[in-house]
């Protein structure tokens, strides 16, 4: 009886200590995408820097397609170890799926007999490629980690995830309406965090409606 336990226990720690990776991967992997995006914000849209008084640059104002030498970071946004083996990767999922779309992720698009067999051959070429991490379905949908957003995301081998950033990257997703889904996203989560905060610190009963503080 006491071995079953101890068996229980480990095997709960270890699922822990699965999800904890996952979730950990994908949060890093954000991080450096929307750190990449602001980046480019500040540099390509004048939106970003609130002292310019120049309009948002319109779509063919934007630099070329991203797979012809863009200056945009995030089409430059590392995902494996190299360059060299990130470009390896993206060839070979786009020989594989020539056509597969990136806005919209259907789950059971991705677990095709085709889908099976790449990501078995990327085995010793993607670190940890049969590992599971976090995807977003919808290319435009921002990540955090709350049972509202668990709908929109699905979970995937590492190899899998890897293939479809990449592609999201290199062919330009991540572009002027991305950045500006992401400011809003960034602006309301500041906005929010400031409301709880002055909420938790009793600001809402210490002053009246015009600010000023109640005697």
């Amino acid at each position: 009886m006491k071995e079953d336990n101890m068996s229980n226990v480990i095997h709960a720690e270890i699922e822990r200590l699965g999800a904890n990776a996952t979730a950990t991967h994908a949060l890093n992997y954000w991080k450096k995408l929307s750190d990449a995006c602001r980046l480019d914000g500040l540099e390509f849209d004048p939106l970003w820097d609130t002292s310019s008084s120049e309009k948002p640059p319109e779509a063919s104002e934007l630099p070329p397609h991203p797979l012809l030498n863009s200056k945009l970071r995030t089409t430059r946004t590392l995902i494996t170890e190299t360059p060299k083996l990130d470009a390896h990767v993206y060839r070979m999922f786009r020989s594989n799926f020539p056509i597969f779309s990136l806005t919209e992720i259907s789950p059971p698009t991705l677990n095709s007999p085709l889908w099976r067999n790449v990501l078995t051959a990327t085995s010793g070429t993607i670190e940890d490629f049969n590992f599971m991490t976090l995807l977003r379905n919808d290319v435009k949908e921002m990540f955090w980690m709350t049972e509202e957003s668990s709908s929109k995301v699905g979970l995937v081998p590492r190899s899998q995830f890897v293939m479809i950033e990449l592609a999201r990257c290199k062919e330009g997703y991540y572009d002027l309406g991305f950045r500006r889904v992401l400011r809003r996203f960034e602006l309301q989560t500041a906005g929010d965090e400031l409301r709880e905060c002055v909420s938790s610190s009793g600001g809402d009963g210490d002053s009246d409606d015009k600010g000023v503080p109640k005697v």
